[in-house]
């Protein structure tokens, strides 16, 4: 990659959208709150311009986005715990401001180029970290930074899976534009991301993924169905390394797996991983359905925890944590299907806007090989984030944490602008019979 290749013969607005793309990404799990360099950078971009995108008229993706933002902001301040002061202000704030630089971005859309750049940068990054902390500081999970904290090695180790997820998608369909040396250095990366996942621990990455699979093999077999064993020989080779690599480890958390079913189901002893969010789950729908249309609120929810547990119909390790280790249940039980409507159309919305539906490729039919080949990697990628969230949130709330929000906030509308922005350099090139290509 050549920065200045991206950078060159672009207003300044686009140049630094284009940088995001590639920051958001390359520092996100490499140093602590990696994700947030970017988006600041963004927000700064969008305030100092505020007068000159302002008058710009989004299109119907981008308004219908915001107003899931939006949407998503006024319903985690109704769930905001007024115990935390201005804190409770911290998330709704963050999708309020995402508004503002999805607005700026899908009106100097990044060059897509720079998102791939980013998540090769990235999963590399994340895979030496993982390497280090293991390895090198002799930490039982990699966790990211700051380091030790176990906490996060669930929504470290699930981002990195993401990532390189990512990044194998559209290194699968930009291969034949980059080059086998940088295809195999993608390769190597993916490869670095997903070890990171193995070594963060983190078992509900895995279902996440084996549940996505099958949409992954259905996209890749309909438009790549020539490599589709390939694909499955590659994966295949990438698991068998990766069990054989990290066989012990592997080993003992699947041991722990089904010791800590079998000891709930028998004396349901909550005091493990497994047996928590298995009485949390429980707690969470017996509660919700109890108030089954707005839900509790999190003052009612945190109330009815200490109150029944007291009573001794719960376990005492729910009260450890503020949510139901289930991204859906545990707005069932707080916003009731209500809030489980709206979670359901911000996942829903993105993964509409990227799918790759036979309009959309049609619509480049008779551009060239690698303007088509960069949509349909733009649109895999944009598939992958909320596909992957739903299956990460089946065992964790993955949109409280700060990690979880920026990520997905940041990438879903970096991947968009970049998309806009193809589209519309496609579109000028029509009107430029001489021009050959109408790569972003």
């Amino acid at each position: 990659m050549h920065l200045q290749s991206l950078l060159s013969q672009a207003p300044w607005q686009r140049q630094l959208t284009t940088i995001a793309a590639f920051l958001v990404p390359a520092l996100a799990l490499t140093v602590a709150s990696g994700y947030s360099y970017g988006a600041l950078l963004l927000l700064f971009g969008a305030l100092v311009t505020l007068p000159r995108w302002v008058s710009i008229r989004p299109d119907r993706g981008t308004i219908l986005l915001a107003l899931t933002m939006m949407g998503m902001a006024l319903l985690w301040g109704v769930l905001s715990n007024p115990q935390d002061g201005w804190g409770r202000f911290d998330r709704p704030a963050k999708y309020v401001l995402a508004v503002l630089c999805l607005l700026f971005a899908t009106a100097y859309p990044p060059r897509a180029r720079a998102l791939y750049w980013g998540l090769l940068a990235g999963s590399i990054g994340a895979g030496s970290v993982a390497l280090w902390q293991v390895f090198g500081l002799g930490i039982p999970r990699a966790t990211g930074f700051p380091s030790s904290h176990t906490s996060s090695a669930i929504q470290w180790g699930n981002l990195a899976l993401l990532m390189g997820s990512m990044l194998a998608l559209q290194t699968l369909v930009l291969s034949k534009q980059i080059g086998r040396a940088r295809t195999a250095v993608a390769w190597l990366a993916v490869l670095m991301a997903f070890n990171a996942s193995v070594l963060s621990q983190s078992r509900g990455g895995w279902l996440a993924l084996l549940l996505a699979l099958p949409v992954g093999f259905y996209l890749l077999g309909h438009f790549h169905g020539y490599a589709l064993w390939r694909i499955l020989v590659g994966m295949v080779v990438v698991l068998g390394v990766l069990g054989a690599v990290n066989h012990k480890a592997l080993s003992e958390r699947w041991d722990a797996m089904e010791k800590e079913v079998l000891v709930y189901g028998v004396h349901r002893e909550a005091d493990n991983s497994v047996g928590q969010r298995l009485e949390h789950w429980r707690f969470a729908w017996n509660v919700g359905l109890e108030r089954p249309i707005l839900g509790w609120g999190m003052g009612g929810y945190l109330e009815e925890k200490d109150k029944r547990v007291a009573a001794g119909q719960y376990k005492s390790a729910i009260l450890e944590y503020y949510n139901a280790h289930n991204e859906l249940l545990d707005m069932f039980v707080k916003a009731g299907v209500v809030g489980v409507a709206w979670l359901l159309l911000f996942y829903a919305v993105p993964l509409c806007m990227f799918w790759p539906t036979r309009s959309r490729v049609a619509a480049y039919e008779n551009r060239a090989a690698s303007v088509r080949a960069q949509m349909l990697a733009l649109r895999l990628a944009g598939v992958s984030i909320p596909l992957l969230y739903v299956g990460f949130g089946l065992t964790v709330v993955f949109l409280s944490p700060n990690s979880g929000i920026m990520f997905y906030l940041f990438m879903v509308m970096l991947i968009w602008a970049s998309l806009r922005g193809l589209d519309a350099e496609c579109a000028r090139s029509l009107r430029r019979p001489a021009a050959s290509s109408c790569a972003a």
